[in-house]
């Protein structure tokens, strides 16, 4: 095919997608316009060129709908998150010394704050459903992470046994005190109109207390420990060493009787 027959070909295609209905604007309001446009145009512009290619009606015919699909979705950057990135997931190794400790943690300031709880509120400043997604993390989901833990809202409701808006609330709760640390991911895919930006599963890394939580356990630490007023004077330790050895001699004084009458 000559290069003129091509153009033909691709003038002609273009018209028949004009002719077509357009496709309605996506449900999601498009803030940044003129990066919509340049999406627009680097769709038609992959279009035209994979038309170009095409000889198969079933192929042609595959692509239009896939078009239609694209068009109809909108902007591929409408659907990911700006903080989320193309970084690799990062590998930290099991510890089960490391996990005992942050349930420790966990569990101490949950059962520190229980008192002060607000009316209404059953458990502490965690909750019940925090501890339990924070202890499949420690004991389910780290020790069989060899490549990172990335797993999705759903293996984690799942294996929490939890429904995904509660596990939702309890990873928000785990990351306000520190013990869980979310990094969102993008990848790419390939897609007949060329390559597309997707969002991809979040990954997760556990750690100690930070935070909230590292002031808790400050706070929740100088109330288990006696403070300076409580704390016994010099004078009082000596008197308290001086009647210790009077009770001692009390007791050994019949021997010392015995030996004196001898």
């Amino acid at each position: 095919m000559s290069l003129y027959e091509l153009g033909d070909l691709i003038a002609a295609r273009l018209d028949e997608l004009c002719a077509r209905p357009t496709a309605p604007p996506p449900s999601i309001s498009i803030r940044s316009t003129r990066k919509a446009v340049q999406w627009s145009a680097a769709v038609h512009r992959a279009y035209a060129y994979a038309t170009g290619r095409l000889r198969d009606p079933a192929q042609q015919a595959e692509l239009d709908r896939h078009f239609e699909a694209t068009l109809q979705e909108g902007p591929d950057f409408l659907k990911v998150r700006a903080e989320a990135d193309f970084s690799p997931v990062p590998v930290v190794t099991f510890s089960k010394d490391t996990a005992a400790e942050i349930m420790r943690q966990a569990r101490e300031i949950e059962r520190e704050s229980y008192s002060s709880r607000a009316k209404g509120k059953h458990g502490g400043a965690l909750g019940r459903m925090p501890l339990q997604l924070l202890e499949w993390f420690c004991f389910g989901m780290w020790p069989r992470a060899r490549y990172g833990m990335f797993p999705s809202l759903a293996h984690i409701a799942a294996g929490a046994r939890m429904s995904r808006e509660t596990a939702v609330e309890a990873i928000k709760t785990l990351q306000l005190f520190g013990f869980l640390q979310v990094q969102p991911r993008r990848k790419r895919i390939d897609t007949p109109l060329g390559v597309k930006v997707v969002q991809d599963t979040n990954c997760y890394v556990l750690s100690l207390a930070k935070g909230l939580g590292a002031l808790a356990l400050r706070v929740f630490g100088s109330k288990s420990q006696p403070s300076e007023s409580t704390k016994p004077t010099a004078k009082e330790r000596f008197i308290q060493s001086k009647g210790a050895t009077r009770r001692f001699f009390d007791r050994v004084s019949p021997q010392r009787e015995i030996f004196s009458t001898s």
